[in-house]
């Protein structure tokens, strides 16, 4: 008896890895296209984006799935088209057994929003440049600059250190400002107390930006933060602060 049922669950198991194999493929390819489901994973943190814009830009792009058998739908296609909203860092795609074609889409990550007299930019967790929204202003430390800047010092120097800071609670949760001169000198502005904070450039910043660090930890936390208006860090291994 015990073998018997052995028999017939193998028997079983084999019948469904033949239907799986020869049968549901075939059944795939005769199903159509009945809608599109946008689901933005990130949409709670950012809101570049949402659903109505995506299946907006599906039928401008000339992409629109509905209707078409499955076995016609080009899903990598898909996923290059979707890619290229400016906002949009990754869309993946895929079929659902019941007819709907599913687009899952991660936006991209603003790190520093820069504010120059011919440049209003994010620039994203990947060193890229892109366009603010008028829909969503995302929070994030303002660098503003008295003149244009260039773009490869934006994507590297710059990219580098608001990477930094952005990637350390401490600093991520101090430094509200990055303010760049006619000369290219760097200050920041924190959000607590009233001091400026001089960086001078953005060469050896992890050094500088410790000792700010310690400084706040340290230092600031006996003495208190409002009893200095300038802390300069340009000097090495050294906070010089000035008294109110």
């Amino acid at each position: 008896m015990r073998k018997k049922l052995q028999i017939i669950g193998i028997s079983v198991l084999a019948l469904y890895v033949l239907v799986m194999v020869f049968v549901m493929p075939s059944t795939a390819k005769s199903i159509s296209c009945r809608g599109t489901m946008v689901n933005i994973s990130d949409s709670a943190d950012y809101k570049f984006v949402n659903n109505l814009d995506v299946l907006k830009y599906i039928n401008a792009a000339n992409i629109n799935p509905n209707g078409l058998s499955y076995k016609n739908i080009q899903l990598h296609n898909m996923e290059k088209k979707i890619a290229d909203i400016p906002f949009v860092k990754d869309a993946q795609c895929y079929k659902s057994p019941g007819g709907l074609l599913c687009v899952d889409i991660k936006q991209r990550k603003p790190i520093l929003r820069i504010e120059t007299p011919t440049q209003h930019l994010y620039l994203d967790s990947e060193g890229g440049l892109m366009n603010t929204s008028s829909a969503f202003t995302a929070y994030v430390p303002v660098l503003l600059s008295e003149k244009t800047l260039n773009k490869s010092y934006l994507k590297k120097d710059i990219y580098e250190f608001a990477d930094y800071v952005y990637n350390d609670k401490f600093l991520n949760a101090l430094v509200e400002q990055i303010y760049i001169d006619a000369s290219g000198k760097i200050e920041i502005v924190p959000r607590v107390g009233s001091q400026i904070i001089v960086l001078g450039s953005t060469e050896g910043y992890q050094k500088k930006m410790t000792r700010l660090k310690k400084l706040y930890q340290h230092g600031f936390s006996k003495v208190g933060w409002n009893k200095y208006k300038k802390i300069d860090l340009t000097y090495d291994n050294q906070a010089v602060c000035t008294r109110n």
